[in-house]
């Protein structure tokens, strides 16, 4: 019996639910495609060095490392996700205001701070939201998660644009707006008020405790922080090489556009996969990937290799969704996205950004090969995967 014989709903309430989950990701993603690839370019302009920008690039990497697994745990604890999701989207409008007050590097240091506490924990929050209806309304997940890639294409190439005919002064009022406009849509959210945890004690404890979760966090968290480099001092090269605003836009498209057809095609690959098989493709590619953006700046070069970002990102993320569906309970779900995404994006990918100040500053786009380096050791986690855990579907419930 298919999903959709066992929940008979009708078509439009399915329809509207795909459309808020999508717009969902409409809303984060604005604001992360202005952020990616032109708030490095901001705090440059604020007279910054590249290690000063290494560490306030990596600060909101390595608040979340807390602010996360608190907020994930006490939503599981609750079967309440939606509410914490609109206060956090709120402060986070408030906080952009703050940043062109001063260039002093401890008030900047300290937005940041708020802005890892507020942005970052929006994604596994909401995340669980849409895995939850995907299963419940037999939606493709794939197909609702293009959409935010969709609006990183746009605010991206929309942002250089606009920035190579006024000032970068805009990027915060930029970053404003497309707040504003994420904001608007978590109140729209679905609000299911799923089971509370299982555990009276720590789920996130629990799921550290288990081996195989340790070693998807490897899997993940080397995947992710092979793209370090990528997200800090990407942009900032290429600019200083001689490309327009518009081009750097242009590069960061191509990525994001191979990301959405990958999302739009690869539901069903996907769903008859080891996601050890997934970890182990994106980190192969991850290898050619930096070693190529590390030896040359050639406008085809970055060309030919841009399209990779659809397995070093596409592809990994989707791996890591997909054992996070068959492993976990949904009453952990919460937890386990968060501390995916606190390990990933925190320690993993802070720590590569943090490194990659002095990194970029002595070694300038050669330090593209440590990310190399990353991605080798993200392959060595995803055959270790193969062998650990054979696809048991709920694999954490005892």
């Amino acid at each position: 019996m298919s999903m959709r014989d066992k929940f008979p709903l009708q078509s439009s309430e399915r329809m509207q639910t795909a459309t808020i989950l999508a717009l969902f990701f409409v809303g984060l993603f604005l604001i992360q495609g202005v952020f990616l690839p032109y708030w490095p370019v901001w705090l440059k302009a604020q007279g910054l060095s590249a290690g000063e920008i290494g560490i306030l690039l990596s600060l909101p990497n390595w608040v979340r490392v807390f602010a996360d697994p608190l907020i994930a745990q006490r939503a599981d604890h609750t079967g309440n996700r939606k509410t914490p999701m609109m206060w956090l989207a709120g402060i986070y409008v408030l906080t952009v205001l703050a940043f062109p007050v001063s260039s002093n590097f401890w008030w900047l240091a300290g937005l940041s701070v708020v802005i890892g506490f507020t942005l970052s924990p929006l994604l596994p929050l909401g995340t669980t939201i849409t895995v939850h209806e995907c299963k419940t309304r037999d939606l493709d997940y794939g197909r609702v998660r293009l959409w935010g890639s969709l609006a990183f294409i746009f605010a991206s190439y929309g942002a250089g644009w606009v920035l190579d005919g006024t000032s970068t002064t805009w990027i915060v009022w930029m970053l404003f707006i497309a707040g504003i406009v994420n904001f608007a849509i978590t109140t729209r959210m679905p609000d299911p008020q799923t089971d509370r945890s299982l555990r009276s004690g720590s789920s996130l404890v629990y799921l550290l405790r288990k081996p195989v979760f340790l070693i998807y966090l490897g899997c993940i968290g080397f995947a992710q922080g092979s793209h370090g480099t990528y997200y800090s001092f990407a942009s900032v090269h290429w600019e200083t090489v001689g490309y327009s605003h518009e081009m750097i836009g242009t590069f960061w498209s191509i990525g994001v556009i191979a990301e959405i057809a990958l999302f739009a095609v690869a539901g069903k690959f996907v769903r008859g996969r080891h996601p050890g098989i997934l970890f182990a493709l994106g980190a192969a590619a991850g290898i050619v990937r930096w070693i190529v953006l590390g030896s040359s700046d050639a406008f085809w070069m970055i060309v030919l290799v841009q399209p990779l970002h659809a397995m070093t990102f596409g592809i990994t993320h989707l791996a890591a969704v997909s054992f996070i569906a068959r492993a976990i309970p949904q009453q952990l779900a919460t937890s386990a996205q968060s501390l995916m995404a606190t390990l990933s994006m925190g320690v993993f990918l802070g720590s590569s950004i943090w490194a990659s100040g002095p990194l970029y500053e002595h070694f300038g786009s050669h330090a593209y090969y440590a990310m190399a380096g990353l991605s080798g050791i993200a392959l060595v986690f995803a055959f270790w995967l193969m062998q650990s855990w054979r696809g048991e579907d709920k694999t954490f419930c005892d």
